[in-house]
This record gives structure tokens, sequence and C-alpha cells, in this order.
């Protein structure tokens, strides 16, 4: 089995458990966030679904963070995930229908996807343990 902890740091595999936890705390504030710019939980919205997705993201990457190798499977989703709101709020802002305040999380989600993507490249041929 390939050690994944080195003594003098952290390595790709203790990097990408912090991501994935900061990643799940992101999703959660972000689930938050859509409920409240849309009316609170009082007036129905679409964006009330998109938060319950978020939440369930959310523990997919307490999943990931909890064990990247065992759950790289997962990997791949997140990244389309990722992707699949950058192209539509992309689009939506090119087109000017979006206000700045759903920019921001694009932009991060845009940045989130090459950094998933690298850590994917990374462990995928990791041994599952």
């Amino acid at each position: 089995m390939e050690q994944y902890y080195t003594t003098g740091g952290c390595t790709t595999y203790c990097k990408s458990r912090m991501l994935f936890l900061a990643a799940a705390i992101y999703n959660f504030a972000m689930a938050v966030f859509f409920v409240f710019m849309t009316g609170g939980l009082a007036k129905f919205s679409h964006a009330q679904f998109a938060s319950a997705l978020l939440v369930v993201f959310g523990l997919m990457f307490c999943c990931l963070a909890a064990s990247p190798v065992k759950f790289k499977v997962l990997i791949p989703f997140v990244i389309l995930r990722n992707l699949a709101y950058c192209v539509v709020a992309g689009w939506y802002f090119y087109l000017g229908h979006l206000p700045w305040q759903w920019v921001v999380p694009a932009a991060i989600d845009g940045l989130l996807v090459i950094a998933f993507f690298g850590i994917w490249y990374v462990l995928f041929d990791a041994e599952d343990y």
C-alpha cells in the first residue's frame, strides 16, 4: 500500500482532504445563500431545490474529505456539477440576465473544477484501502 503521509509536510492526499472539507462547507453556505437570496423558506422557489442539491453535494464532499481514495469515484460527479453551474451561470451572465451575486460562486466553482480535476488525476491510480 502506498504511503500518502510524509513526515516533512502535507502531501496531496492531506491537501485534498482539506480542499474537500472546505468545499463541503462552501456548499452548505451556498445552500443557505440560495434560499435567502430568493425569499427564504416561506416562499416557494426553484432555488430551494437547488439548495437541497447543494446539501446533497456537501454531504458527498464530506465523504470525500473522510477518505479521498476510497470515494474517488465520486470526484467526476462533483467536477460535472461544478462545471454545469459554471456553464449555466456563464451563459446567463453573457446574455446579461444574471446579477453579480450569482457570478462569484460560478467563478469559485470554476477554480474548484481545476483543483478537483488535479486531485482526481493524482488519485486515479491510488489503491483503495
